[in-house]
């Protein structure tokens, strides 16, 4: 996904923004406990939530793909 041609028309800020969002996103899902550290990296590349709200879209596809990936990677659980 990081590779599409929506990569060179955005700039590295949308890029890093958008990025982090979604490891946050799937690290929260999986059970990581980030705290600040994806605040904190949306900061220093001058990330913002308008930013962030400009991007909801893309970053919830991306998440969701990703999400829907690990969970098929899933072993199955015969007990449940």
């Amino acid at each position: 996904m990081h590779k599409a041609e929506r990569r060179t028309i955005t700039t590295q800020t949308v890029r890093e923004t958008e990025a982090e969002a979604v490891a946050f996103i799937v690290g929260q899902a999986v059970g990581l406990e980030l705290g600040t550290s994806s605040a904190d990296y949306i900061q220093l590349y001058h990330g913002n939530a308008a930013l962030l709200a400009e991007s909801l879209e893309v970053i919830q596809r991306t998440s969701a793909v990703i999400l829907t990936a690990l969970r098929a990677e899933e072993p199955e659980n015969p007990a449940a």
